[in-house]
């Protein structure tokens, strides 16, 4: 129960036909706070806590190089799984999940993206059912303060930096909408800070099978903000502050040492003196939530987000489509689960789906690596 978990409880647990029943953590206070408040039961291992009667499935959002373990582990117990982003470290432990998930006929959801989010599912919507004509490109662009945010020693090298943590955003929200099928990807990413010496950016370029051309950019430096761009609406579609950016760095540079930063994370777990703060559990009036800006060009208009939904620039007129607000982020993903348990259905985000983003994003590494195009063959078209 990290601090990703403080932004996965309260949401899932207001969801009408869900009950916190059970958790894992070393950590003997956490579980203590999580009793009080969920009544649920408390282990201190997954194994422990897969073997509970009590749980028909488990969120796995432990560190990313455990992914791969606990979820074997899961459906090894007859546990339904959604497991965090990215889905493992090495597209063969990826295989090992899809095989355990299969073998004991469990349903494993590949999360948490912003290809949940209803206007890119809306986008995707209105790019299969052809009203602006063939799809011709896809660009897309997030910069924010990623780099600056408390971290613990280990954890930007298990997460490249921003590239296997917000680069499966990316590659999800382009791949739902052009069809999941990519080709090949060549890519550079960027080291800019020598206090922060992992990858903090990355360009890159797709090309899907049908030979759709597709760019990725992300800096998460601090500087510009693309939230900027829509009144300040950020990633969850709460209001993002002007001076964030300043004011994260600020707060860093407060910190004098690497045991002091791990100090202040370690606060901001379940169950820390600091708990909530960095939250992403969204309080006040919400917009629709923006991953950036993405752009979608097709032959007869383009497309891209707006703080309502959307709006398409068509040959003779523009619109703009306001959307509900839906579930979105960690909501949706359960209530996907939720849906293909019930109605034996397979999940729209599944396994293969999942090693087929981690393909990508490791595809982006490999490419910057080698100064060249990398091919791809785990890839899979978009669910319907």
């Amino acid at each position: 129960m990290g601090v990703a978990s403080t932004q996965i409880l309260p949401p899932i647990a207001a969801l009408p036909y869900i009950k916190i029943t059970a958790a894992a953590d070393t950590r003997a206070d956490a579980l203590t706070k999580f009793r009080e408040i969920y009544k649920g039961e408390g282990y201190t291992s997954v194994a422990e806590l897969c073997r509970s009667p009590d749980v028909d499935a488990v969120y796995i959002a432990t560190p990313n190089p455990l992914h791969a373990e606990h979820a074997i582990t899961a459906a090894q117990s007859g546990k339904h799984i959604i497991v965090e982003k990215p889905m493992a470290m090495t597209l063969a432990e990826c295989d090992a999940m899809n095989e355990a998930a299969e073998k004991n006929g469990v349903k494993l959801l590949c999360g948490h993206t912003h290809s949940f989010d209803p206007p890119i599912r809306k986008i995707r919507e209105i790019v299969k059912g052809g009203e602006l004509g063939k799809l011709c490109m896809i660009n897309t662009w997030n910069f924010n303060e990623f780099m600056y945010r408390p971290r613990m020693k280990h954890e930007l090298a298990m997460s490249r930096g921003v590239v296997l943590n917000q680069g499966p955003h990316h590659v999800d929200i382009v791949r739902l909408i052009g069809g999941g099928m990519v080709r090949s990807v060549r890519a550079m990413t960027g080291i800019w800070d020598k206090a922060r010496q992992w990858e903090g950016s990355y360009t890159c370029y797709l090309e899907f099978a049908d030979g759709t051309p597709a760019t990725l950019v992300y800096s998460g430096y601090g500087f510009f903000d693309t939230a900027e761009l829509f009144n300040w609406v950020g990633e969850g579609g709460q209001h993002r502050a002007p001076e964030t950016n300043l004011t994260v760095r600020a707060k860093l540079r407060e910190v004098r040492t690497t045991e002091e930063e791990e100090q202040l994370k370690e606060g901001m777990r379940f169950g820390g003196k600091r708990e909530g703060e960095y939250s992403h559990v969204w309080r006040g009036e919400r917009k629709q939530p923006f991953f950036g800006h993405t752009v979608v060009s097709c032959q007869k208009g383009d497309i891209r987000q707006t703080p309502d939904g959307l709006k398409i620039y068509g040959e003779t007129e523009q619109r703009e489509i306001t959307l509900p607000a839906g579930s979105r982020g960690r909501e949706a993903e359960v209530e996907e689960l939720y849906s293909a348990v019930t109605n034996g259905r397979p999940v729209f985000h599944g396994g293969r789906w999942g090693t087929a983003t981690l393909e990508v994003c490791l595809a982006m590494l490999e490419s910057a690596k080698q100064r060249k195009e990398i091919m791809l063959s785990h890839q899979v078209p978009s669910p319907e």
